[in-house]
Formats: structure tokens, sequence, C-alpha cells
């Protein structure tokens, strides 16, 4: 009877991993949408295309968790910027300079939403959320491709009357005929071949195979990766973070930081205030040779803070030498943007002058938020950073920064 029962049970799971269910089978329909728009990008290469294919993919991810979504303001605040982002690279709104930038952020944006709206993220366990991203990115996208080629089955397998089964259907006896109607068309008269952008004009069976072979690869990696993330098994939780270095480690790193910044702003006020500069530098050169540096600087100054803030056991002491590192950082931003400033002033504004500023005024924000979490050890430093840096960016984007370079440049004699 036992054994009965252990087999009954067996059989019971195996069906449940084979027999998809009716959302997991229009999923498929969705992610051949996504491929669809994958290759009109790829075979036009307009950032219109780009955007209307991540677009998709994002509608897709929605309809599967639409309870989800709405519910969950950190999925919705995340959702905002890449809107954004996406219609600024539609309308050809974009600096070409910062185009790869963007085009990045926005499937990075997307992956975040994922993750976000299917993991329980909680406070001060962005770990999680980071670990999410990679797995899927590079595990989720290709754990799940057994479930793809059973969605085809499931869709002529199931019951018979029902409409996930008809209209699959007519889709597949529909799209060859489209195809076929469309070339015939074009052929026939030129406004609509015009239309269609030569779609159909010079007419190759490999082509329209690589074509056939893009759209199936994306779809599948698609469909793989929002199976896992609607209805796979959630990402198991990191163990939490431990309070437990003593002051003695991340104190004595943090003060010897301290000692070389106390070095540097002694050079740097007797540089930027007592009128002198380093032998055979101009402005411009002194300027210009040491700010990537100071940005690097400041990086490591906050990663130095993150860690220490969850590592370090709360105490005054701790407090103390954390709240010095963020000052430090300050007066390293005051010296790089101090630098810029008097490069833009020697050379005029382009955009890879304004973009550093403007990193700068959000690294001012980071330290703000870093000084409150000192001493207020609930304010999550991690997650306002990050949701931060992509809403600073999204902003930076909707300036028309081409005319106001243009404007300053002209006021202050650097030409047209």
């Amino acid at each position: 009877m036992e054994r009965n029962l252990m087999q009954n049970n067996a059989q019971e799971q195996a069906k449940s991993q084979t027999v998809l269910t009716k959302p997991q089978l229009w999923l498929l329909a969705g992610a051949i949408a996504i491929g669809v728009a994958c290759e009109l990008w790829m075979e036009k290469d307009y950032y219109f295309l780009y955007s209307i294919f991540w677009l998709v993919a994002l509608a897709v991810f929605v309809s599967l968790n639409w309870k989800r979504v709405v519910s969950n303001k950190t999925v919705i605040a995340l959702i905002v910027p890449a809107l954004i982002l996406c219609g600024i690279l539609m309308f050809d709104y974009m600096n070409f300079e910062l185009l790869g930038f963007t085009m990045l952020a926005i499937p990075a944006l997307m992956i975040t939403i994922g993750v976000f709206a299917t993991q329980e993220i909680s406070l001060k366990r962005e770990g999680k959320a980071v670990v999410g991203v990679l797995r899927a990115a590079f595990v989720k996208p290709f754990s799940a491709i057994g479930a793809y080629f059973r969605a085809y089955t499931g869709v002529f397998r199931a019951k018979e009357g029902s409409s996930a089964k008809h209209g699959w259907i007519g889709f597949v006896i529909g799209l060859p005929l489209m195809v076929i109607v469309l070339a015939l068309l074009a052929s026939a008269d030129e406004g609509t071949a015009k239309l269609l952008g030569g779609l159909f004009e010079q007419f190759n069976v490999w082509q329209w195979f690589w074509r056939i072979v893009v759209v199936f690869g994306t779809s599948m990696l698609f469909y793989s990766l929002f199976y896992n993330l609607t209805w796979g098994k959630a990402d198991a939780d990191l163990a939490p973070v431990k309070q437990n270095w003593k002051f003695a480690g991340p104190g004595v790193t943090i003060c010897m930081l301290l000692a070389a910044y106390a070095l540097f702003t002694y050079v740097q006020f007797t540089y930027l205030f007592g009128g002198t500069l380093p032998v055979d530098l101009t402005y411009s050169e002194y300027a210009r040779e040491g700010f990537g540096q100071f940005l690097a600087v400041t990086m490591i100054n906050f990663t130095v803070l993150g860690v220490s803030l969850g590592k370090s056991e709360p105490g005054r002491g701790i407090k103390a030498v954390q709240t010095l590192l963020i000052v430090a950082s300050l007066i390293v931003l005051v010296s790089a943007a101090w630098r810029m400033l008097l490069y833009t002033g020697v050379y005029g504004l382009t955009i890879r002058r304004v973009l550093p500023l403007w990193l700068m005024i959000y690294f001012v924000f980071l330290a703000v938020v870093g000084a409150v979490r000192v001493y207020r050890e609930k304010t999550p430093f991690l997650r306002i950073g990050a949701f931060a840096l992509a809403y600073w960016y999204a902003a930076f984007l909707c300036i028309d920064w081409n005319t106001l370079m243009h404007t300053f440049n002209a006021a202050h004699g650097f030409g047209g």
C-alpha cells in the first residue's frame, strides 16, 4: 500500500513537471513576440527598436506578474527610470557618448525589476538581490529551456476545444500565410513595399532562416528566464551579515586612510588657496592630471565605508572614524570638482566634463546618506544609493545638455 502511494506521488510529480498551465503556455506567445522584437532591432539596428524590444519584454513579464508588480513599491520605483531611459532612446534624445551606458543600464534595470518582483528582498539584505541579478543574467535563461520545448508540445496536447490550443493552431497557420501575403502585396504595390521598409524587396531564404534562428534563440532564453522568475524556486536567503568586527580592524584601516588624506588636504589647501601651483603646470594641466584618480579614491572610500557599516560592531569609536572618512571623501570631491571647473574655465563644457560633475553631486548625496546611516542603523545605505543612481542618471539624460553647453561656450567665448 505504501509502495503504491509512493509510486502515485512520483507519477503526480512527474506529471506536474511536464504538464504546463495556461499562463505558462501563453508565455510562449510572449516569448516569441520578444524574439520578433529582438530580430527587428538586430536587422535594422535602430535605437527605437532596441527600446521596443525591452518594452515588449517588460510588458510580457508584467502581464505574468501583475499582482506582484502593482503591490510592490520598490518594483514601481525601478520601472519609472527604466521607462524614462527607453523613452529617451526611442525618440533619439540621447548624447552619442552616453549611448553605451544607456544601452547597458536598460537591461540591468529590467533584470533588477524581475528579481525584486519575484523575490523577497528585505531591508539591509540587498546582497540577495545582487546574487539574484547575477543568477537571472547567467543561470536562469538556460536552466528552464526544457520547459520551453514542453510548451510547444503542451500547446498541441491541450484539451479539445481549449482556447490556447485553437489560438496556437491559428498562429502557426496564420504566420506563414501572413508572410506570403505581405510579400505578394509588397511586390504588387510600391506604397506597401515602402511601408514595410523593403522587408520583402530581396527575398532570401538563408536570410529568413537566420531570422527564424534569432527569434527562436531569443524566445527560448526569455521563456526560460521568465519561467524561472515567475514559477521557479525562490533563491535561498543569504545568511544575515554579522556585525562582529572589533574596532581595531576597520578602525586601523580607516585611520591609515585618514592620515593619507590629512597630507593630501594640506597640499590641496596650499595649491588651491595659497595661490601657487606645482612647478611647470598650468591650471588646465593641473585640473586634468588627477581627476580620474580622485574619483577612484572616492569609490574606494565609499566601499570601505559600506563594508565597515555592515560588519563593524556599533560604537562611538567606529562612528567617529566613519564620520571622518566621509569628511575626507568630501574634501577629495571638492578638490576634484575644483580641478574640473578650472579645466572647463579654460576649454569650455563638453559632455565628458559635465557628466563627472554630475557624478560628483551624486557622491555628495551618497556622503549625506552615509552620514545618516552612521548614526541611524536602520537607514538602507546600499538600497538608497543604488536607486538614487538610477534616477540620477535618468534625470541627467532628461536635460538638453547640447543646448546648455552651446549657450555656455558661446557666452564665454569658446566658439559654437
